[in-house]
């Protein structure tokens, strides 16, 4: 019996002299038209659908049941349910006055369906109940449901996909340095990690930036929530609103017919990770600041705003300080940023966590046999890495690739390496100064102008900067700003 028999049930002569064939609307007044326009809508749905009467006798069946039963309906008014199904709950329904969805029972051929009993009430009273299959037969509901499974696992397949690529894969574990500057490093993140204001992590590229990233993440509130990480200096410019921001369709020439979600609502209730954010356009950092501010998204071309909630983390190696004072970066975004800053230490500054990593790099690449010499040692600990631990990573496998036997030695070391060894003491604590106070003086200054400006008032002034008015105090006595 296919899907269109319901719809065959009356022969065609039938249909076109009903009293119905007129147009819907047209003696709506007279009852016994109306009762034959009725008739001919049950008769003609894909359902089964029997009315039975307070004792459970049969007042109406429509043609699609009477064909599953092999029955003339009109015979079967007056007749108990029971003829039809011998243990028909019916009775039991209409005495509970409770529906009963989605049940499995079986004709008198023994072909299961899938019914509904719903008891029909008037002023409170149950007076009869319906009896309707939901499903043809039980086949089309098992073929359904194993539809519905094969979609259930296709789903689940793809959301494990997309829960590994939206998720933060490092912890503070994960980051391999034993020396006093990272565990103050380690110690200080953990801390910022259980708020919910944004972090900014600064320092030379191949430090490890991202990792802390991750590990705030993992240690935050929203540590179950999706981590989406962004490097801003590898989208192109005109492409970066699309990228944040997402668009609806027809957005723009080559946009998607069904738009695209952006980077920023893939991290609702996670984290965002804006990698290198020195490098995001003065135009996304206006927008950008007022998704911050507001909490909800405005896509390419679209005209509602989406709420969005998420905790930002960027990083950058770029002067902050120094792009805002050539307005290239703007500066209640950064204010909005440093609250809550991270130095990673250079490489050169913990020079003591140099054989902890050769250790790692070597059990990574599973040559945790070989060892380095003293003289090898002692030429990485000089070298001043201004690629950092990537540089250092890059060197390891360079000379594993090199090795002889089970010892690395100076033959095995890059040219830079044995020629830029050198005390570099005096250098990097020069250099760590300096930044520090050039910091503080364009913090000092930034403050002063802005203090000015506002005619002294300090609740403007943390406004106009995105901080609290007690963390601008808190600058302000530890800048010595009067």
């Amino acid at each position: 019996m296919n899907g269109n028999q319901g719809r065959e049930a009356l022969p065609k002569e039938d249909l076109l002299e009903s009293p119905c064939a007129e147009p819907i609307g047209e003696g709506h007044g007279d009852p016994g038209k109306l009762v034959d326009f009725f008739e001919l809508v049950l008769n003609n749905v894909y359902s089964g659908i029997i009315v039975t009467d307070r004792e459970a006798r049969v007042v109406f069946m429509n043609q699609v049941y009477a064909e599953l039963l092999g029955v003339d309906r009109h015979e079967c008014a007056g007749k108990p349910i029971q003829k039809f199904f011998p243990s028909s709950r019916l009775g039991r329904v209409m005495d509970s006055g409770r529906v009963e969805l989605g049940q499995r029972c079986s004709l008198r051929t023994d072909t299961p369906l899938l019914v509904n009993r719903i008891p029909l009430k008037h002023k409170g009273v149950t007076t009869g109940a319906i009896l309707q299959t939901v499903f043809r037969d039980y086949q089309h509901f098992t073929d359904l449901l194993a539809r519905l499974n094969l979609l259930e696992r296709e789903v689940n397949y793809y959301k494990k996909g997309l829960n590994s690529i939206l998720s933060a894969r490092h912890t503070f574990d994960s980051i391999v340095g034993k020396s006093r500057a990272m565990e103050e490093v380690k110690e200080l993140t953990r801390k910022y990690a259980r708020s919910d204001a944004p972090i900014l992590f600064i320092g030379p590229t191949g430090t490890g930036k991202e990792l802390f990233a991750h590990a705030a993440h993992r240690a935050s509130p929203r540590g179950g929530g999706p981590f989406v990480c962004v490097n801003c200096a590898a989208i192109p410019r005109e492409l970066m609103e699309s990228e944040l921001f997402g668009y609806e369709s027809g957005a723009f020439t080559g946009a998607s017919k069904k738009g695209k979600p952006g980077q920023i609502e893939l991290a609702h209730m996670g984290t965002l990770y804006l990698d290198e954010i020195g490098e995001l356009p003065l135009a996304a950092q206006s927008k950008f600041l007022r998704v911050l501010d507001a909490k909800m998204l405005d896509k390419v071309g679209g005209v509602k705003s989406i709420p969005v909630d998420f905790r930002l983390v960027a990083a950058t190696n770029r002067d902050l300080p120094d792009m805002v004072r050539r307005n290239a970066f703007r500066d209640d975004l950064y204010y909005r940023l440093n609250a809550m800053m991270v130095q990673i230490p250079p490489l050169s500054r913990r020079c003591e966590d140099i054989p902890i990593l050769l250790g790692h790099f070597l059990n990574v690449m599973e040559r945790p046999h070989l060892r380095f010499t003293d003289k090898a040692m002692d030429r990485l600990k000089s070298y001043e890495w201004p690629g950092n631990v990537r540089e250092l990573k890059n060197v390891v496998e360079r000379a594993v690739s090199l090795a002889e036997g089970d010892v690395i030695d100076v033959g095995q070391l890059p040219c830079e390496v044995l020629e830029g060894g050198r005390s570099r003491a005096a250098v990097s604590d020069q250099s760590d100064t300096f930044l520090a106070d050039a910091l503080a003086q364009f913090e000092k200054g930034l403050i002063r102008s802005r203090l000015e400006l506002n005619g002294g008032n300090m609740a403007k002034t943390a406004r106009s900067f995105g901080i609290s008015r007690s963390t601008l105090y808190e600058k302000c006595r530890r800048l010595e700003v009067h």
